[in-house]
């Protein structure tokens, strides 16, 4: 009996996640086309200084594997 109980309550606790997920549904309102523009634009930008940080530190680790083959270093 008391295993069944056990199962029972873990069933229901199992039910309510599911019952959340499915009762809240996922809101998007619409943004104005300029706040849009503005996001992509800030994404190409942020991937322009990703990109130019990624060359500088390749460029330095380089160099200084160049320095130290070459007894610069």
């Amino acid at each position: 009996m008391e295993r069944t109980m056990k199962k029972s309550v873990a069933l229901r606790l199992a039910a309510i996640p599911a019952y959340v997920l499915a009762v809240s549904g996922s809101a998007h309102a619409a943004l104005p086309t300029e706040v849009t523009a503005a996001i992509t634009a800030a994404g190409t930008d942020m991937v322009t200084a990703v990109t130019a940080i990624i060359v500088a530190f390749v460029a330095f680790w380089g160099l200084k594997k160049l320095g130290s083959k070459l007894g610069w270093l």
